[in-house]
Formats: structure tokens, sequence, C-alpha cells
């Protein structure tokens, strides 16, 4: 299967992801972390379990909560949060069969702790997400790149080098997704939280 090495080194990306995260946004008021997660009250969206179940191979404890489906050329961009943490993972549109590997996943923990700066991608996810987040990024095939901001209120995340297609929304009942060039901006959680340019 042409996704085998792909989605064999996934438990290293989310890893690499969750290592690599660090914390942005601005403000001085309470840190993250010590109290009910917004994103774990909002509503999962309809997974087929064939999805449900790949998500769940994911190196982490629990059942994901999905909370947006986006299509981007055959491929779904979907975003969960599970055991305080801000997913998003990868999958061909027309999975029928759950896999036997992790699928290809980067991943971002709830805010808490520190402020400090963004990685290298400066301005994202700072002008979509409200107030302190994490971040996490890796090359995610088939794609260039993929960045996860995760904040109490939303979490967004920008897939790189996704040439003319044009993102599509799946299902979830907040996502909002739009075109930044040659990327895509896909966010989830509560709207007075994310800011962007055209959401669709």
């Amino acid at each position: 299967m042409r996704r085998s090495s792909r989605l064999a080194g996934a438990a290293l990306l989310l890893t690499v992801g969750l290592a690599t995260a660090c914390t942005g946004g601005g403000g001085t008021g309470p840190q993250g972390g010590d109290g009910p997660w917004a994103l774990n009250g909002l509503a999962a969206t309809s997974a087929s379990v064939p999805v449900q179940r790949t998500i769940d191979l994911l190196p982490a404890e629990g059942t994901a909560k999905i909370l947006g489906v986006a299509e981007i050329s055959g491929t779904d961009v979907i975003l969960s949060v599970r055991g305080g943490v801000c997913q998003v993972t990868l999958l061909p549109d027309s999975l029928t069969e759950p896999t036997t590997t992790a699928p290809a996943s980067v991943g971002a923990p709830r805010p808490a702790g520190h402020v400090g700066a963004s990685d290298a991608h400066q301005d994202f996810p700072g002008t979509v997400l409200d107030g302190k987040y994490t971040v996490g990024s890796a090359q995610l095939q088939p794609f260039q790149f993929a960045t996860v901001g995760c904040s109490e209120k939303a979490m967004a995340v920008r897939i790189e080098g996704i040439g003319e297609s044009s993102p599509a929304k799946k299902s979830g009942d907040s996502l909002l997704i739009w075109r930044q060039g040659q990327d895509a901006v896909i966010a989830v959680g509560l709207h007075e939280a994310i800011h962007g340019t055209a959401p669709n």
C-alpha cells in the first residue's frame, strides 16, 4: 500500500509535534489547563467507524473526540481532541476499513504554564487564535507541512502546499475553512476565538 511508509512514522510525528510544541499568544490572564476545557465541551461530529477506530490508534489513552472533518484533494483532514491534546490527522477520504497502523498526525497540548514565542511560522496560529496557544508542526504527506495551534477555546490547522485544490467542509458544526495562497486554514471551536480571512 502506498501510504504504508507515511503511516509507519505517525507515532514519531505525533511525539515530535508534542515535544516541540511551544506557546504563543499574549496577555497576562489565567493560564490554561486548570479547569474545564472549552474544546472538550464541543459536540463531536459524525465520523465513520473506520475513521474513529483509525484515529484511536494514535498513541494516547481514551477515545478521540472528532470535532471537524475537511477534505483536500482526496485527503480527509480530521481535527480532534483527546487527553488534553489538539490533534490533526490525515486519512484517505475513501477509508472503508480501519488501518492497522497509526495514521500520519501531529498534535499540540492544551495551553498551560508559561507564555513564549511561536515556532518559525510566526504568523500562525497567532493571527487565527485568540489568547494563549501551543504549537505543533511536522511534514505530513501528501502536503508539504502541517502546523496545529491549540488554545483554550479553539484549534486551528494550516496545511501548506495544497496547490489549486479547493478545501471543502465535510462535517463539524463550528468548522471554518479558508485559503491563504497555496495553503489551507482549518479551524474549529468557539467562533469568537477564531479570526481569519474569508472563512467559508
